[in-house]
């Protein structure tokens, strides 16, 4: 296949797993589209959508044409989960766009003042990091990673505004969505295992946490960061939580990643975290198939 040229002023190319709740719908699409029109503002705006359902590729091209952002649509109009569809985006991008130096994840519950990933950009040409996230601004004002609160805006132009008044600069340690990668390092480390990650949801931002740990080595310690001088809103877990089967799908992709990265994994997590306890639950679960070993 003969790679396409770039869209004009392309440094990165978004990734979207997009569902529609059937009983959510109107609140849904009009999460949606606030979502795109705020993307609209950045020159960047070119995204790969897998659409999860329920509605047609041609209602959803539409959906982004009147929202003013330029689209390609993958995907089967189903639920496949977050893996499998992030990864396929991913590989369409790596087919069609090799040049493309940036990836980013975004959600439907976002919103994105204009020139946000610039910043993040900038940082990732000057720097070794395989991947970069932003501040984020949460439905109820918590600052991540930060920790701090400010009042929560009301409507989609109250919440940029507030956005826009945020930026304070410098690097502070901790992850949040979005995230905008290094494309040839989320190459490097494959993406995401769908043949062990085979839940839905759960799991798999920490897959990819410890992926880029073993890719820049474990005597740099590693850790993930947010560049402060970009705010985006991210309402957090506005869909997932009500999905039907999230158990499931948690404990499918928990026994993947322990598949993936085995106890020394688990622990490794909690460093990069920091938080040094927070898989000490997982690790004495999972002890016994290891036959009480250390790996």
């Amino acid at each position: 296949m003969t790679p396409a040229l770039l869209p004009s002023g392309c440094s990165v190319i978004h990734t979207l797993p997009l569902f529609i709740r059937e009983d959510s719908l109107q609140h849904d699409l009009e999460m949606v589209i606030a979502c795109l029109h705020s993307l609209s503002a950045s020159a960047g705006r070119h995204v790969v959508i897998y659409n999860q359902g329920c509605l047609t590729h041609t209602d959803l091209a539409r959906i982004a044409k009147d929202c003013g952002v330029e689209a390609h649509i993958l995907g089967s109009e189903r639920n496949v989960g977050i893996a499998r569809a992030r990864q396929a985006c991913f590989e369409y991008v790596w087919q069609t766009y090799p040049d493309v130096a940036y990836i980013s994840e975004i959600h439907v519950d976002m919103l994105f003042p204009a020139a946000w990933y610039e910043p993040l950009i900038r940082f990732l040409d000057t720097s070794q990091e395989p991947m970069i996230c932003p501040g984020i601004v949460t439905s109820a004002g918590e600052l991540q990673p930060l920790g701090l609160r400010v009042p929560p805006a009301t409507d989609a132009e109250q919440w940029l505004n507030l956005l826009a008044s945020l930026p304070l600069g410098g690097l502070a340690y901790g992850f949040v969505h979005p995230v905008i990668h290094r494309s040839e390092a989320l190459q490097a480390i494959g993406g995401y295992d769908t043949g062990l990650l085979r839940g839905r949801q759960g799991y798999e931002d920490d897959s990819l946490l410890l992926g880029y740990a073993y890719y820049m080595g474990t005597r740099n310690e590693w850790k993930p960061r947010c560049c402060l001088q970009s705010w985006v809103y991210h309402a957090t877990m506005a869909q997932r939580m009500s999905l039907q089967g999230k158990l499931q799908d948690f404990a499918l992709n928990e026994l993947g990643l322990f598949h993936l990265y085995g106890i020394n994994g688990l622990r490794a997590l909690a460093r990069l975290h920091n938080k040094p306890n927070l898989f000490d639950e997982l690790v004495l679960k999972y002890m016994p198939l290891t036959g009480g070993r250390e790996e």
